[in-house]
């Protein structure tokens, strides 16, 4: 699977982790994508939290989305853009969602959502860990953004700075 716990990803990309922890905390939920019965893709919004090393999320157990992660555990995550002219930052996360089955990451993990929203979720619901198989940090600043990656074959690379090239319909190295 070549997927690593939230934490082993920090001790191996600790700025890049950083960027992704400061959204996620900055948010409060991100984009969830999933793969229907049928193959095809579902997003979904999430409240996210870091617990105890782990990338967690929370899903009602009847859900769509919840019953997509069940059957198939690969799952993919983006932080929320809310200004299409100047979206500042972004983290993008590829892996896969795990059953935390362990009591106290469970509850750690629902007081964390109880402390943040108020509301605490049943330990009948779905309880996951999400395991990091590729991230991707990109801060835009105009036309020019600076990617970061890691993954678990390659490892870390960047930052690299790209700027937009609006004839080809792409982003090339800064410098060209």
């Amino acid at each position: 699977m070549g997927s690593l716990r939230w934490a082993e990803f920090a001790a191996a990309a600790p700025e890049l982790a950083a960027h992704g922890h400061a959204l996620i905390e900055r948010f409060g939920f991100v984009l969830v994508g999933t793969i229907r019965a049928d193959g095809t893709p579902r997003i979904s919004p999430v409240a996210v939290h870091l617990v105890k090393g782990d990338l967690m999320l929370v899903m009602i157990p009847g859900t769509h989305k919840a019953r997509d992660v069940l059957r198939d555990p690969r799952i993919v995550l983006q932080s929320p853009v809310t200004e299409a002219a100047e979206p500042g930052a972004e983290f993008k996360l590829r892996g896969h969602a795990v059953e935390a089955s362990a009591e106290r990451l469970r509850t750690a993990t629902a007081d964390s959502v109880e402390t943040v929203s108020g509301w605490r979720p049943l330990q009948s619901w779905l309880f996951l860990s999400v395991t990091v198989q590729a991230a991707a940090h990109m801060a835009w600043a105009g036309e020019e953004m600076t990617l970061t990656c890691w993954d678990h074959k390659l490892g870390l690379r960047g930052p690299e700075r790209r700027r937009l090239d609006p004839r080809a319909g792409m982003y090339r190295g800064a410098g060209t």
